[in-house]
């Protein structure tokens, strides 16, 4: 378990962070213009180490870690084809991918 969560810290820092928050957003917004739902899962997975690292598992943070749980819920309903939750519930996770972003760039890619 160490290692996965090492793995997640290594890739929500620095370039590799920009990079994997950076594929996220593009695959959310591609996937809901395409509407396909497995675009919208691979998003899911790339949203991962910026939403734990940056979450806790107490207090108003929970929320944070739980945001990849929304681009599932999205997944799910761009299946059923469903366009008004499959656009709304992405929209926190692509508010926090960007301050998670500019937090990253402005703090010199050092941590978020």
């Amino acid at each position: 378990m160490a290692e996965v969560v090492n793995m997640l810290v290594l890739l929500s820092r620095g370039i590799p962070g920009i990079v994997v928050a950076g594929l996220a957003l593009i695959l959310m917004i591609l996937a809901l213009v395409r509407k396909d739902a497995s675009m919208m899962v691979i998003a899911a997975f790339f949203a991962l180490p910026s939403t734990y690292v940056f979450g806790a598992w107490a207090g108003f943070l929970l929320a944070v870690r739980l945001l990849p749980l929304f681009l599932l819920a999205s997944a799910f309903f761009i299946s059923r084809d469903e366009p008004i939750f499959a656009w709304i519930l992405p929209v926190p996770v692509l508010g926090f991918l960007v301050y998670f972003l500019v937090t990253l760039v402005a703090s010199d890619f050092v941590s978020a």
